[in-house]
């Protein structure tokens, strides 16, 4: 009675702005998919990266204003879905946008495909110190993963692109556009 804090004893979302919080939270209400929603939503993510990847300020003003609209809206959508709801994907577009972020040259559809598998690789295999990272307090769990995954993802793009493009150029021209 006299130690509820405020935290706990707020009403929870409803009306418009559960509306709004789910369209964005879902990515566009992709992660209301049945199957694999978190693979949907960095799927149809790819589309705005294709046209991103080339302007890397505009690139990384989404990842930044992505990630902290993503933190409160995954936080306020856990208190309605519960602990990191499959249907919150926000997560998945910032690590799909981080998977993408600073190629240059600028990876061609083939290399965005490439790309994809290695983002998905990390977000589902989570290494021990991103599965730790979903620990942290609130919607801050739910998106640090993601980054970190797409901080992964993007590093082994790069490495291989960096090999194929060395070593086997024909290959690596067609991961390029």
């Amino acid at each position: 009675m006299g130690n509820e804090t405020p935290h706990q004893t707020a009403p929870p979302i409803k009306g418009f702005r559960l509306f709004l919080e789910a369209l964005v939270g879902s990515g566009l209400f992709t992660g209301f998919f049945p199957l694999a929603p978190a693979t949907v939503t960095s799927f149809f993510t790819l589309a705005p990266v294709y046209f991103l990847m080339p302007m890397p300020l505009w690139h990384a003003l989404a990842i930044v204003v992505l990630f902290f609209i993503g933190v409160p809206i995954a936080t306020d959508l856990e208190k309605v879905w519960g602990k990191d709801p499959g249907r919150v994907t926000i997560d998945e577009v910032v690590g799909t946008l981080i998977t993408f972020f600073w190629m240059l040259p600028v990876v061609s559809v083939w290399g965005m495909l490439l790309g994809f598998f290695i983002w998905r690789f990390f977000d589902i295999v989570k290494l021990p110190f991103i599965d730790k990272s979903q620990n942290l307090a609130r919607g801050w769990g739910i998106m640090i993963d993601d980054v970190l995954a797409g901080v992964c993802a993007n590093v082994v793009l790069r490495l291989i692109l960096w090999a194929a493009l060395k070593l086997v150029p024909a290959v690596g021209l067609v991961l390029v556009r």
